[in-house]
């Protein structure tokens, strides 16, 4: 069975918009229910948890009267963090499951990528996607100093991060460490070594209003079977 955390509960400050990123319209339709669309076309019978503030289960709501596919999603409370957000959202996935960690504002993964992370997962305990890094980096010190790096070396990572669900559920009941940025390293911290996964470069996650601009332009040339 696949399942998938959909984590919704950003504020989205960054947008500076009075509706929360995830809603916001995209070519006629909610930027959630374009993120949603992605897992059903890869398995129509995934389990979804959708992962929210309680001060948005009204936008979710209004949203979730238009659209038949909000029928068979499960609806969990978000946390203080991203950590407690997708820690509540797991407890609601049985055991001997394939489960995704996706945040609801990256519409634009491609099956392939979902589906190559899921198999990976099954494989090996987990699929991270990545991409490679396409500008030069530096590493800045306490002293402000900095050191080039080998972008070569380096990877930007993506979601769904995806992992066999009695490992990642297992990983989470970790006390929290301010190193523990995405479920990668939650997983790593109690695993070792995760499993890397060819991304797509598409897959941005929208913040900015500069990166809403550019979902229209990816809208207009993302197939929907990609």
């Amino acid at each position: 069975m696949n399942a998938v955390v959909v984590v919704a509960g950003g504020e989205g400050r960054r947008m500076k918009s009075d509706i929360p990123k995830q809603y916001l319209d995209l070519a006629g339709k909610p930027l959630i229910i374009h993120t949603l669309e992605r897992f059903l076309l890869f398995d129509p019978n995934i389990k979804i948890i959708l992962v929210m503030a309680a001060g948005h289960r009204n936008f979710w709501d209004v949203i979730s009267i238009s659209y038949d596919l909000s029928r068979g999603i499960t609806v969990a409370p978000g946390g203080e963090s991203r950590y407690e957000s997708v820690k509540n959202g797991l407890q609601c996935i049985e055991e001997d499951c394939i489960v995704g960690i996706h945040d609801a504002v990256r519409p634009f993964v491609s099956v392939s990528t979902i589906e190559n992370c899921y198999a990976a997962a099954a494989r090996a305990g987990s699929g991270i996607p990545v991409v490679e890094m396409d500008e030069s980096v530096r590493l800045v010190d306490d002293s402000d100093q900095s050191t080039h790096l080998d972008r070569m070396r380096l990877k930007r990572v993506q979601t769904p991060q995806v992992f066999r669900s009695e490992m990642i559920k297992k990983a989470y009941r970790q006390p929290y460490r301010p190193d523990f940025t995405d479920d990668a390293s939650v997983f790593e911290a109690l695993f070792g070594k995760v499993t890397l996964v060819e991304g797509n470069q598409e897959n941005i996650k929208i913040t900015t209003p500069v990166d809403m601009q550019l979902a229209s332009v990816l809208h207009d040339s993302f197939s929907s079977g990609s």
